[in-house]
This record gives structure tokens, sequence and C-alpha cells, in this order.
């Protein structure tokens, strides 16, 4: 199917919603996707070589800590 076939299935279908909170959730989705999302993504990929960083010198928890800290959040 083209991409323009696609697109009148879609608005056919969101036609027949009547449902606000799917359209609430369907309007945030095309929201984000036709933000900018450059600045997302290098935010991202920061914070992604910051944990190998941090992986690499030795800065995280194994299993147990992990563990052990949760439950002072009160989850097991």
């Amino acid at each position: 199917m083209d991409i323009q076939a696609e697109i009148n299935w879609i608005h056919q279908e969101i036609d027949k919603v009547k449902d606000p909170s799917f359209v609430d959730k369907l309007k945030h989705l095309l929201q984000f996707e036709n933000s900018e999302k450059t600045e997302t993504n290098i935010d991202y990929n920061i914070d992604i070589d910051k944990a190998l960083n941090d992986i690499k010198n030795g800065n995280y928890f194994d299993e147990v800590e992990a563990r052990a800290i949760s439950k002072k959040w009160g989850r097991t």
C-alpha cells in the first residue's frame, strides 16, 4: 500500500474514534512526531555516553546492591 493510501485509511479510522483519551494520546503522539527531535537525540546520546563511561569506570550497582536500594524505596 502506498503512503497516500495509508494516510487515507488512517483518516477514515480516526473519524470513527469516540474515545477522548485515545484522541488525546494520538494528539500527543503526533505532536512528538512533528516536534524538533534533534535536541532530544543529542541529549539522549549524551546520557548514553555518560552511562557507558560510568560503567567503564566501575560506577554502577550490581544486582544485590540494586535490590537493596529498591527495598528502601518500598519495592522488592
